[in-house]
């Protein structure tokens, strides 16, 4: 890591590099303002009025135009930027507060009580300082402040005759140091925003992994569609919601009539397409992503629908019966027809605390078991 000279950065990297600049930015121009005012009153004493209030209000303009620029900026933050283009806005208005700050050294002279002098140093020294500290996130915004602001300042000890020559290179070695301090800071936090992105990059990409492993683990492979596991641990939730506002829960159990007969006819690969097209059917014939449908074993399925009476899950379950209809899946071992059918059961709830989720699971099962008794390709529906 050189201390002479300043790392690239990505355009990552960039862009909160200037993101921080402009976020303390705001503040930093209100202070300005003030520690302006508070000099101008400070060297009232020793300075012509009209030059030091006219110099006042250049300062004021600058800073105060820097501020507006500030909050420009923080409106499209959030948004794609130019890096670039903000960055050097923002070293251009460091340059124009460092001349406007350096003009302030003009006003000095040798004749000035060692007070005056002492303040007026301390003023220099701190706005370096503090600009280092605000400024030195973007390599070029420091420098681009404390370059005039020194050309200033030496020009004023070393004009007069008892020009103050110790002073001015005790001076340059302070600002030396401070630039070097500064390349050594920027370096740093670029290396620190470089670790911090790719760690962030990871996190996401190790989220990522995570969601595809929760997703495997809850979803049946076969039919893309959720497992049991995963069913029951969403029911469990809806049960327990449906508990407190007190609305209906309705389940419809889906089978495959003679689903073993097509397996000996077909094979299992005929099969497992048609679980597969039986699945994106019923996927298909749900009202949104509140509704779960889920394989509940073998060539059963099963259907959750939150906040719906039974009315309303009857039409549905008639809808899944016209849509598998509609595929026309041949399937003559069927004793129901020549196309693939199913047999739907359905029982809606009100959860009630002295029931739990195995009763409406179990009412689901003889329902369909009385529309398989029925003879197949059919609704029943047990309410409760």
């Amino acid at each position: 890591m050189s201390i002479l000279f300043p790392e690239k950065p990505s355009t990552e990297i960039k862009n909160e590099q200037v993101r921080l600049l402009y976020q303390q930015g705001s503040m930093i121009q209100l202070m300005g303002i003030f520690i302006a005012v508070v000099s101008a009153m400070l060297f009232w004493n020793v300075a012509d009025h009209t030059a030091l209030l006219m110099w006042l209000a250049v300062v004021v303009l600058v800073l105060f135009t820097r501020l507006l620029i500030n909050e420009r900026f923080l409106r499209v933050a959030d948004d794609d930027f130019d890096a670039d283009k903000w960055e050097k806005i923002y070293s251009a208005g460091t340059f124009a507060s460092g001349v406007a700050w350096g003009a302030f050294a003009l006003f000095y002279e040798p004749q000035w009580p060692m007070l005056y002098q002492v303040m007026l140093f301390i003023i220099f020294t701190g706005l370096i300082g503090a600009s280092f500290n605000t400024n030195a996130s973007v390599s070029m915004a420091f420098p681009a402040f404390y370059l005039p602001l020194i050309a200033f300042l030496m020009y004023a000890l070393l004009q007069h005759e008892e020009g103050q020559v110790g002073l001015a290179l005790l001076f340059l070695i302070y600002v030396t140091a401070m630039h070097t301090s500064s390349i050594r800071f920027y370096n740093r936090l670029t290396q620190t925003l470089r670790l911090q992105l790719e760690n962030e990059k990871l996190a996401d990409s190790l989220a990522h992994s995570n969601k595809q492993l929760t997703r495997l683990a809850e979803i049946d492979p076969l039919t893309q569609t959720f497992n049991r596991r995963s069913m029951d641990r969403f029911l469990s939730d809806e049960w327990k919601t449906h508990l407190q506002s007190t609305r209906a829960l309705s389940v419809l159990f889906i089978d495959i009539d003679y689903f073993k007969q097509y397996n000996d006819t077909y094979g299992h690969v005929e099969g497992d397409r048609c679980l597969s097209a039986v699945a994106q059917t019923l996927k298909k014939s749900i009202r949104s992503e509140r509704d779960m449908v889920a394989r509940y074993g073998g060539e059963e399925f099963a259907v959750i629908l939150p906040n719906t009476e039974c009315q309303e899950a009857r039409h549905i379950a008639e809808r899944i019966l016209e849509d598998i209809q509609a595929l026309r899946i041949m399937h003559t071992a069927s004793s129901v027809a020549d196309k693939l059918t199913v047999s739907i059961g359905i029982t809606t709830m009100v959860p009630d605390p002295l029931c739990d989720v195995p009763a409406i699971l179990n009412k689901a099962d003889k329902a369909l078991y009385d529309a398989k008794r029925s003879g197949r390709n059919r609704i029943v529906c047990d309410t409760a």
